[in-house]
């Protein structure tokens, strides 16, 4: 017997992890250099922050600009796919202040 479909697991294949949704929420401001990202990610590592883009930019989260100067500069962005995401991480961030400060 089939198993019924459920979109969450699919979605959790590609949004899953402990930093691709703070990659993701970082990068709904625009724009921005890796080092930029990491800065404000802290306790990420480079290494990780590096594997998730690169797997992000797989999955059409991410897209990865190259510039041809010296020294090399290279900037992320979200796809339009990702940025379809920004409502649901505001409704995370909202969800998150009512649980942590709720109203007695």
């Amino acid at each position: 017997m089939e198993k019924p479909f459920c979109p969450i697991v699919n979605a959790m294949k590609i949004l899953g992890g402990k930093w691709k949704l703070p990659i993701l929420f970082r990068l709904m401001s625009g724009q921005m250099r890796f080092s930029t990202l990491a800065s404000l990610i802290p306790n990420l590592s480079r290494k990780v922050l590096s594997e998730q883009l690169k797997q992000m930019e797989k999955d059409g989260l991410v897209h990865r600009e190259e510039f041809d100067q010296s020294p090399p500069k290279v900037e992320y962005s979200l796809t339009k796919q990702a940025r379809k995401l920004k409502p649901i991480l505001e409704d995370l961030c909202q969800w998150n202040k009512s649980t942590t400060n709720p109203k007695k």
